[in-house]
C-alpha cells in the first residue's frame, strides 16, 4: 500500500468515479487540490469567472451528461458561500453536484481565522450531505460516500470541506483495489404496485403529476405506455 498526500487521493478516487470536467476557482486554501489535479491529469479543468457560476456550471454539466456527475472547486470563507446558491438549484431540481471547498488548518477552526467559515453548517439545508473531513485517512472515503450519496434514491447535492493541513497530510491509500460503492435504488414491491392500481380504478378523476424522477429514473416510455393504456392525463411539475 503506497503512501500519498490524502489530496492526491482524493483526486484519484474522482477519477474512478467517472469524474472527467471541474470547474472552479483557485484559492490559497484549495490550492493544493490544484497541484494534485495537474499531477494526475485525466480531469479538464474549467476556469469560472466567479465561484457561484462555478457551481451553476457543475450543474449544468450533470443535466448535459447523464450519469457523469459535475464537481465544482473553490477556496474556503467567500467561495464556499457563493456556491450556497447553486447548491440549492441543485438540490430543488435533484440535481447531483459534488462541492469541494478548502478549508483553514484544523487548529485554527472556530478562532474566527481568516475565510474559517462553518460551511458544513452553512450548506446542510440545501445539500443530501456536506462535511467538514477532520482524519486524512478519511479522505477518500468521503469522497466515495459522497458519490454513492448522490446518486442514491432521489439525487442532490453535497458538499466536502477540505481543511489544508488535512489536504497535505500523507497517507497509506491503495487506488488499485478502490471500487465505487453502489448507490441505493427504491423499488415498489408487488403489494404497493397493486394498492396504487386499485387507488387509481376507484378515483372519479385521476391525474398522474410527472416529475423529474420520471426522468432520473429512465422512465419516460413507461410512464407514457401505462398513461395511454389506463387513459388518464398526464401533466408535468
Amino acid at each position: 500500500m503506497g503512501k500519498m498526500r490524502a489530496i492526491d487521493a482524493a483526486v484519484e478516487v474522482l477519477k474512478r468515479e467517472g469524474v472527467e470536467k471541474a470547474f472552479g476557482v483557485p484559492g490559497a486554501a484549495i490550492n493544493p487540490f490544484y497541484s494534485a489535479l495537474k499531477k494526475a491529469g485525466g480531469i479538464d479543468h474549467i476556469l469560472a469567472r466567479h465561484v457561484e457560476g462555478a457551481s451553476h456550471m457543475a450543474e449544468g454539466y450533470t443535466r448535459a451528461n447523464a450519469g457523469n456527475i459535475g464537481v465544482c472547486i473553490g477556496t474556503s470563507g467567500p467561495a464556499g458561500t457563493d456556491m450556497i446558491t447553486g447548491l440549492y438549484s441543485a438540490q430543488a431540481d435533484s440535481i447531483p453536484i459534488l462541492c469541494i471547498t478548502g478549508q483553514a488548518p484544523r487548529a485554527r477552526l472556530h478562532k474566527e481565522d481568516f475565510q474559517a467559515v462553518d460551511i458544513e453548517s452553512i450548506a446542510r439545508p440545501v445539500t443530501k450531505w456536506c462535511s467538514t473531513v477532520l482524519e486524512p485517512a478519511q479522505v477518500p472515503r468521503a469522497i466515495q460516500h459522497a458519490f454513492q450519496v448522490m446518486r442514491s434514491g432521489r439525487p442532490g447535492p453535497v458538499l466536502i470541506d477540505l481543511p489544508l493541513d488535512v489536504q497535505l497530510a500523507e497517507i497509506e491509500f491503495d487506488i488499485d483495489s478502490y471500487e465505487p460503492l453502489e448507490p441505493y435504488k427504491p423499488a415498489m414491491t408487488r403489494n404497493q404496485a397493486e394498492k396504487a392500481l386499485s387507488m387509481l380504478n376507484e378515483a372519479e378523476r385521476p391525474l398522474i403529476v410527472s416529475g423529474g424522477g420520471v426522468i432520473n429514473a429512465n422512465a419516460s416510455k413507461l410512464l407514457q405506455e401505462f398513461a395511454e393504456i389506463t387513459g388518464v392525463p398526464v401533466i408535468p411539475t
